[in-house]
């Protein structure tokens, strides 16, 4: 998530807002639905896409981020339903999306209905956001022994490739495999779900490695043998 600071008004300000006179022809309406979906621009944008059944067949449905002093965790956005004129009692469905980009809290965003709520996690990366590495050398007859280098990755959202390739040159230290993390991001929207891929390296090897480094940001994996 960016870290920059949120300027908000202040608390004299916020109370004042809040101590004004409410608008009689608008109320909070429920929900069924909600997600967030990320574009891949750059940088990315997030849209936050709500559904439901409005009471009214001629209402307005709108959804409305909270205002606030200093940046929350979960950013607050209400759905909001507007009456004028004359009401048509009639239930329809409604599906309404937002551009949240700019009011995402410090993990995601918070959908108020009149009666729920829901929390929406949000991870603003275009990479893995978290990684489990294992590196074993299989020794056991009749051969050839085979390393195998396994890596599962948290992406911020289904649809990434990784791949993993020998690094061409190697480094100084022969005892260290070098291999390059390649990961290919989604093209078009995506829905904002973290998904777990699992990248394997293979090589029939005789070489005597102690530790495999994954590039360009680490880690350096320990290699372990089954004999």
């Amino acid at each position: 998530m960016t870290t920059e600071t949120y300027e908000g008004p202040d608390e004299a300000q916020l109370r004042e807002f809040h101590d004004a006179p409410a608008p009689s022809t608008s109320r909070l309406i429920d929900f069924d639905g909600a997600s967030v979906i990320m574009l891949k621009t750059d940088p990315p944008q997030f849209v936050l896409r709500v559904n439901g059944v409005k009471p009214w067949s001629n209402m307005r449905v709108d959804l409305v981020p909270l205002v606030y002093v200093r940046r929350p965790e979960y950013w607050g956005v209400e759905v909001v339903g507007t009456l004028s004129g004359t009401g048509l009692p009639v239930e329809a469905p409604y599906e309404v999306s937002l551009n949240v980009t700019g009011t995402l809290g410090t993990k995601g965003v918070e959908v108020v209905g009149a009666t729920k709520r829901e929390r929406i996690d949000v991870v603003a990366g275009t990479g893995p956001a978290e990684g489990e590495w294992t590196a074993y050398v299989n020794r056991q007859p009749p051969g050839p022994f085979t390393l195998t280098v396994t890596g599962r990755l948290q992406m911020p959202t289904p649809g990434y490739k990784v791949a993993l390739t020998k690094t061409d040159p190697q480094g100084i230290n022969p005892r260290d495999l070098l291999l390059d993390l390649t990961v290919t991001p989604p093209s078009g929207p995506v829905i904002q779900v973290v998904t777990e891929v699992e990248v394997v390296y293979r090589e029939r090897t005789d070489a005597g490695y102690d530790t495999v480094t994954i590039q360009p940001d680490g880690p350096t994996v320990k290699v372990e043998e089954v004999s």
